[in-house]
Formats: C-alpha cells, structure tokens, sequence
C-alpha cells in the first residue's frame, strides 16, 4: 500500500496511507494535504456537521487553485466525510445513530477475520511498521492533536488490515475507517479522552505472539471500547447558550 507523508502546520509530518487511494503517485501532493488538513479539522470539532466548504474560501486559505480544492473535496466525498450537491457545493456530513451502530457493527465482522489473517501473516517488519504507526498516533495525541491522533488511530487499522493480505476486506474497511472516525468525532461522550494507542500497542503484541484467538478477542475488546466511549442515544443538535451554562443559570433561581 502506498504511503504519502505530508507537511503540517506546525512542521512535522503526517503519514496517512488509509485515506489515499491505493496507486495514487506524488502528483496529487497539494490535494492529498488540503484533504488531510481538512479531515483533521473536521476530527479536532474545529469544523462541525453541517459546515459548508467553500471553493473560492478554500484555495484563498491553502493558497490553492479550486481545482485542487475540488479533488480534495472529491476524495473527502468519497470517504463520506462530505456531501457535494449540483449547486449547492460541499458540506460537512452529520452521520446519524443508525449509520454509526451500522457502521460499527459491519467492523466488527470484517476486523475479525482481517486479524486472524494478519496474525498467520505477521513479519517482524510488518509489526514494526505497525509499532510505528501506533508510536506516530501516541506523539500526536501527548501532543494534544486530537484531529491527526484520531486520524493515525485509523492508519493502525488499515495498516494492519494490510498485513492480512486481504485485498477484498481491506477496500471494505478502507470506506469503513474514515466513517468511522467522524462518527467518534461526532459522538464521543466529552468525559473521555483519545487513547486508543495504548490499546494498539497491546493488539500488536498478541499478534507477534502468533495466538489468533486471543488477537481477535483483543480486537474485539477494542472495538466495544470505541463504541461504550460513543453518546448514541440521539442525534446531536446544535447548542444554545441557556443549555451551555444552565449551571450559572440554576443558581440565580
């Protein structure tokens, strides 16, 4: 799987080989690192459902041509991250509860056999690609970057759906991971906090140990964590200001 690393802001770099389409070369740098930068955004709440991406205010911000802007959009469509409408342009996607239990109950059975097939298929350099990947995602969120941390959380899974070799259940959590991200983006509960790696690294050592039955209770132990740190009682509406300080408002009464 190919593997594009891209400048960020604040001058390190970002590695994200599950959100470019497999066969893609350097040509499409700029509109690889507009969609990451947005996607992160879009991760770290700085961009909410419902926001409409604009063209014009996009290349004037990233100092890119709207043609670039639009094969960025395109591939954050493809993700579901976002909607494109005839006249209408690009808006942010507010998953509902359904999609979410959907979209995580469908990861369950495909990570399932993904890791059973990666834990028969495991190198030493595919586990510590793996470690790598999950060391990346550790800096990221001991760093506060919560859009990017989430994002390389997603890369830990992607890559080591790679490591099973699956070609036909890799394209299938492929369009599964971004979702799932914005779903976590969207959902998560405030009170809990982004820590996944932890988790990741202790996946990789059972799968170096080579036990396939315990790999894929790890996994799935790990996917019920994602899903009890998720509020998906009701769709999120948008706040006001009595609900955002009803405790200063309880004590006038």
């Amino acid at each position: 799987m190919a593997e594009n690393t891209l400048n960020n802001s604040d001058g390190g770099n970002k590695s994200s080989p599950l959100l470019i389409p497999v066969g893609e070369t350097g040509s499409t740098t700029q509109d690889v690192y507009l969609y990451t930068e947005i996607l992160d955004a879009v991760l770290d709440r700085r961009l909410m459902p419902g926001t409409k991406l604009k063209e014009d205010e996009l290349a004037d911000i990233f100092s890119v041509s709207r043609t670039v802007v639009r094969r960025a959009l395109l591939r954050l469509s493809h993700d579901r991250i976002v909607d494109i409408q005839p006249n209408r342009g690009a808006t942010i996607i507010q998953p509902d509860v359904r999609t979410a239990r959907e979209v995580l109950g469908v990861r369950r059975l495909i990570e399932r056999e993904l890791i059973r097939e990666a834990t028969l298929s495991a190198t030493e350099d595919s586990i510590a690609a793996l470690r790598q990947c999950v060391e990346d995602e550790r800096d990221q969120v001991r760093r506060q970057h919560v859009g990017s941390g989430l994002r390389l959380s997603g890369d830990f899974h992607i890559q080591l759906a790679g490591v099973s070799q699956n070609r036909t259940l890799q394209r299938y959590l492929q369009e599964l991971v971004p979702q799932t991200s914005l779903i976590i983006a969207t959902y998560q509960s405030p009170h809990h906090t982004l820590c996944a790696h932890q988790e990741h690294f202790d996946i990789i050592d059972v799968i170096a140990s080579g036990d396939v039955a315990a790999a894929q209770q790890a996994m799935e132990v790990h996917l019920q964590h994602i899903e009890d740190k998720l509020s998906l009682v009701e769709e999120r509406a948008p706040g006001n200001l009595y609900a955002a300080f009803s405790h200063l408002t309880a004590q006038k009464k």
